[in-house]
């Protein structure tokens, strides 16, 4: 048998043992003669004769068809078409040889991408800061904040009380507007105080919740900011818009006969008599007319909802459905005793709940926090101050509880359940000893 070689064909040629037309090394013998194969030898014939051979178009058809293709489909290298940098360029090696560095021109070759800092957070957030990589305990509880929330809520509860002590001189005394919910429900009076019950179960339901939360304070902040921006909308509603009362049989405290001047020390003694009463009516303390867009207790029963489907484990789904319930069959109670028209609970609905979402996405995306092309929600006039209570909050708050209580009252109570376990402990083992040492002494 004869020896072969691998030559590199020339690029007008076609190769014998290509299926595609690419160009590769076809053996040939040392003395130009093709190898032998299964079916006997072949001979090599120019490009004329391929075209001119009626077996070799036979067996060959599929050769004959793609001699046509003057370029390979897909090189191994690209060192054939570009050129060779100079001998004496930068990483050549010199004198042609062999040593110098090249860059890797195989397509199949590894390539390795450096990624800057920062890319890897993904389009929808930005890089999470160090502080999200040291542990939840890190995130800043902030306590002045929560503190100036908590004003900010009780500025808004006076803002809508005192809208409605003023609202109440301007009570139309006419017919109830026609409901289409209210106008096909039995009217039920004690649907109110049933309703103002369950609003108490909720707002207590979801004040534990936050309680035994480990970020309560960042928590009752968010509550208190978006509780005062609920109740500073509807004390500008009620005030813009008056409605006659939805129950004729509600008793509302007369109106004073010059409605031209109010006097600001009858708007405060009013003010403080819905403050006394929380603004229910279960109390005795509601007897001022006119807060009907949008609906108080729908809004904080929606709250309560929410509060409680967020902040509680994932795994309490039985009190998130049960919180559902409460807060529905609250909104159903205060429409059957016509506490309140149909609008004013679909209006309480949708603000409550939108001002939520928007918040929490807000609070949950750190690239919203920042003013730009990309953040239309930076033209709401509370954004700044959303930036201002949650700039220091760079992860969403994890599910995490504990006691309330401070440091030092926790590790009081652990040496004290510790001391008394360790006593129990040596009371046990004195009465084992004691009752072994007997059983000795009678058995000698």
């Amino acid at each position: 048998m004869s020896s072969f070689k691998y030559e590199k064909m020339p690029r007008d040629a076609k190769s014998a043992n290509s299926d595609y037309g690419s160009f590769c090394a076809t053996p040939t013998g040392v003395d130009g003669s093709s190898p032998p194969t299964r079916g006997g030898p072949i001979t090599t014939t120019p490009y004329q004769q391929v075209q001119n051979s009626s077996a070799d178009q036979i067996d060959n058809s599929i050769i004959a068809g793609d001699l046509y293709q003057r370029e390979p489909l897909l090189s191994d290298s690209e060192t054939e078409d570009e050129p060779s940098p100079p001998q004496n360029a930068p990483g050549s090696g010199g004198g042609g040889g062999g040593g110098g560095s090249r860059l890797p021109t195989d397509r199949g070759a590894p390539v390795k991408l450096t990624v800057p800092p920062g890319s890897a957070a993904g389009a929808g957030n930005t890089a999470p800061s160090s502080r999200s990589n040291r542990g939840d305990e890190k995130i800043p509880n902030e306590p002045l904040k929560t503190l100036l929330a908590g004003l900010f809520l009780g500025s808004g509860f006076v803002a809508t009380t005192s809208s409605l002590a003023i609202t109440h001189e301007s009570v139309p005394d006419i017919d109830p507007l026609p409901d289409v919910i209210l106008d096909h429900v039995a009217y039920q009076q004690w649907g109110l105080d049933v309703s103002e019950i369950l609003i108490m179960i909720s707002t207590i339901t979801a004040f534990l919740v936050v309680i035994f939360h480990f970020h309560r304070f960042i928590i009752l902040r968010r509550i208190f900011f978006l509780l005062g921006c609920l109740y500073y909308y509807r004390a500008i509603t009620m005030f813009i818009t008056v409605l006659p009362k939805a129950d004729p049989s509600y008793t509302c405290n007369p109106k004073l006969d010059n409605t031209t001047a109010l006097p600001a020390l009858v708007i405060i003694k009013r003010v403080l008599i819905l403050i006394s009463g929380m603004g229910l009516s279960i109390n005795g303390k509601h007897i001022y007319c006119g807060d009907y867009i949008f609906s108080g207790h729908t809004m904080v029963l929606t709250m309560g909802y929410l509060v409680i489907k967020e902040y509680s484990p994932r795994r309490f789904f039985v009190l998130h459905w049960l919180s559902f319930l409460t807060s529905l069959a609250g909104i159903i109670m205060l429409l059957i005793a016509r506490g309140h028209y149909s609008i004013d609970c679909l209006i309480a609905y949708y603000i409550t709940t939108r001002m939520w979402w928007i918040y929490h996405t807000l609070a949950n995306n750190n690239n919203l926090k920042s003013r730009g092309n990309h953040n239309f929600f930076d033209q709401m006039w509370w954004w700044l101050i959303f930036r201002y209570f949650e700039k220091q909050i760079d992860v969403p708050l994890p599910r995490k509880y504990n006691f309330p209580l401070p440091k030092r009252i926790k590790r009081y109570f652990k040496r004290c359940f510790r001391s008394c376990f360790q006593w129990r402990r040596r009371q046990q083992q004195r009465s084992e000893d004691g009752s072994s040492g007997g059983n000795a002494a009678s058995h000698p």
